[in-house]
């Protein structure tokens, strides 16, 4: 077998057979095209084109190229030797004309706004701001292909680690950017997305971003309820939420995780035991399904921060505290052997930094770590509530992973901050096309997969263009991906005929 192998000689030929490795993206920008996506690209975004490029041949290039795995510029040459066949509906540009266009992007005049010991957001300039509208037609698609009347919002931030000379340092002492974003789960997409240098805190401007990002839901959406970690524990979102501030959807559902703190674990412990229940999990044994204890307990706690006291007027607010049993070593501070529990930590240096987050607490016979939520859902279950928000912390995460690690979001492209966000938010671009491609146009063994596997079981299929009887024919090797091509081409042609 070895020698078999290693009896194979390499020729280097031309690609006179319109061959290429990417197939699978073709019936993605069938469907780009399809939805006039290029078309509404020209028109939101202003820069003019630059070196004969228009906007939507470098954005669905760079698209693209991200989709296929490319991560830098530089491999748009590589991706345009692979994939530059004559029948897509755009021209692949080179890395050098890639560059001069996401410098279009930023706005020198705030460069000098932009410091160490301050917090601010640059304003961003015509042709960055057109991404807002681009998402927002993106998310219009999703809706028109599968129409709800209420969706979930999970707001959250992430870093995007450096080491580019112009990026400032967050609080973990890294040098990095950050993007907030508003994801939907229920289509998963991100609605609003919203660049950042890293010394911005998470919550800043959360109020302002969420206002915006309400304001794109398509019409035909009636409700929004809202999910978010302690950075959105803000008065302002509280009330804003909770008052019916917003004129279309009024009164905003939410769990927003609220902060620890000693009034907050006091209140907690005044809880009887009586009164803390178990958090469940379903799991299948035998072919039955049956209901497994966490080991995490829930209750509500009559707690009333003073903001929330001030007035016979405002409206009510639940606090639930989530409960587990601390299994780790608690370290003795006193001659009497006495434990490190919260009470000492806030008036101490604790060495270990992720003990502190744990905010331990001393309950009648064990000592328990100990999170908490608060929410404008007075009536409904707290274990139902307690799962629910706890869906967020999953997503947001596998989001921002797959935006950083299997898109190309986690690369810092220019040390110009406007260009960093046109990067990131073509990433965000590639993750919603892929999103409604998965869900609406490829099979549902494929629905559930990430980026990096779609790669693996469709994107990467070598194809051969083909003209005969003028016609146009994209030819795979037969076998099950085949059958997964022809299922999109009949899902393609029903959309089209659907839309005009």
């Amino acid at each position: 077998m070895t020698e078999k192998i290693m009896g194979i000689d390499i020729e280097v030929t031309k690609n006179d057979a319109q061959e290429t490795p990417f197939a699978g993206l073709i019936p993605l920008i069938q469907m780009c095209n399809a939805m006039k996506l290029p078309e509404f690209i020209n028109q939101s975004l202003h820069t003019h084109g630059a070196k004969g490029f228009k906007d939507h041949e470098y954005i669905m290039s760079l698209v693209a190229m991200q989709i296929a795995e490319g991560s830098t510029l530089d491999d748009l040459a590589i991706f345009k030797e692979k994939f530059g066949l004559d029948v897509l509906p755009f021209n692949i540009p080179s890395p050098s004309a890639g560059r001069g266009y996401l410098a279009r992007f930023h706005n020198a005049a705030e460069e000098s706004k932009q410091k160490q010991g301050s917090v601010y957001i640059p304003e961003e300039n015509e042709n960055l701001a057109g991404f807002t509208d681009i998402h927002a037609f993106c998310f219009q698609q999703a809706f028109k292909m599968n129409p709800l009347s209420c969706i979930t919002l999970d707001q959250d931030a992430t870093f995007i680690n450096t080491n580019t000379k112009n990026a400032l340092t967050n609080y973990h002492g890294e040098k990095s950017y950050a993007a907030f974003n508003t994801y939907s789960p229920e289509y998963d997409m991100v609605l609003g997305t919203q660049f950042r240098d890293g010394n911005v805190p998470a919550g800043h401007g959360q109020l302002k971003e969420l206002q915006r990002v309400l304001s794109l839901i398509p019409t035909g959406i009636e409700k929004v309820n809202l999910r978010s970690d302690s950075a959105g524990y803000q008065i302002e979102v509280l009330e804003y939420c909770n008052e019916g501030r917003n004129e279309r959807f009024g009164v905003i559902d939410f769990t927003i995780s609220c902060s620890v703190t000693k009034g907050f674990r006091e209140a907690s412990k005044a809880v009887p035991a009586s009164d803390w229940k178990p958090i469940t999990k379903e799991i299948t044994c035998g072919g039955i399904k049956i209901r497994k204890e966490t080991g995490r307990e829930y209750a509500t706690v009559p707690y009333v921060p003073q903001w929330a006291g001030n007035s016979k007027n405002t409206p009510e607010y639940r606090f639930i505290a989530v409960r587990e049993k601390f299994r780790g070593k608690l370290s003795p501070r006193s001659s009497e052997g006495q434990l490190l529990i919260p009470e000492m930590i806030e008036y101490m240096e604790v060495e270990n930094e992720q003990i502190k987050k744990l905010h331990l607490t001393e309950m009648p016979g064990d000592v328990y770590k100990i999170f908490g939520l608060v929410t404008n859902m007075i009536e409904k279950d707290g274990e139902e509530l307690v799962k629910w928000h706890h869906e967020r912390c999953g997503k947001s995460e596998e989001l921002h992973r797959i935006l950083k690690t299997e898109i190309a979001g986690g690369h810092i492209a220019s040390r110009k901050f406007g260009a960093n966000a046109a990067w990131w938010n073509i990433a965000v671009l590639a993750h919603s096309l892929l999103s409604l491609f998965k869900h609406n146009f490829l099979p549902k063994e494929c629905q559930k997969s990430r980026p990096k596997t779609l790669r693996f079981k469709f994107f990467v299929t070598l194809g051969r263009i083909v003209r005969h009887a003028r016609r146009t024919v994209l030819k795979i090797v037969e076998g099950r991906v085949a059958q997964w091509f022809m299922y999109v081409r009949n899902r393609l042609m029903s959309f089209c005929a659907a839309t005009g």
